[in-house]
């Protein structure tokens, strides 16, 4: 019983990772009002803002600061997450170390830190790239690092 409901878990948990991946746009009108008073209350001078609906109920607000930063703000009923993109000649050695002894082969197709209720971690999407003429990503996880790069779990999309 006990493996059904972890298997479950971890079922809904990846659905949610791939539904991520599939936001639409959507203009800043569109996006519940508090999210955008949220969004502006933590960040100021921001030219460019990307509005993306997850969901009905999860919005994401993106933007490239002044020194290149990719820079992701998700707002949902449950809270604030963040996520600062990180540039693949920053990749964190020890990170890249794990992920190559856990699954050799694999690339990193996004590699960020991630701050939610105040605790700080990264999020690195790995996965193969096969194909002659057009690479497709296959054999995709998240994998999920404390922030003393420290290896906590992996997700299997």
């Amino acid at each position: 019983m006990k493996k059904l409901f972890a298997l479950t878990i971890v079922i809904l948990l990846a659905q949610n990772v791939v539904l991520a991946q599939n936001g639409k746009s959507v203009s800043e009108k569109d996006v519940p009002e508090r999210y955008v008073k949220d969004f502006n209350r933590q960040v100021q001078n921001v030219k460019s803002v990307k509005w993306e609906m997850i969901d009905s109920l999860v919005y994401d607000a993106s933007y490239t600061n002044d020194n290149g930063t990719r820079t992701v703000y998700r707002f949902s009923p449950k809270g604030t997450e963040t996520r600062w993109y990180i540039e693949e000649k920053y990749y964190p050695h020890a990170i890249m170390q794990t992920i190559e002894e856990m699954h050799p082969g694999h690339k990193v197709k996004e590699l960020y830190c991630l701050l939610i209720k105040n605790k700080v971690t990264y999020q690195v999407l790995v996965g193969k790239r096969k194909g002659f003429f057009t690479k497709r990503w296959k054999n995709m996880r998240y994998m999920n690092f404390e922030a003393d790069y420290k290896f906590i779990d992996e997700i299997e999309l």
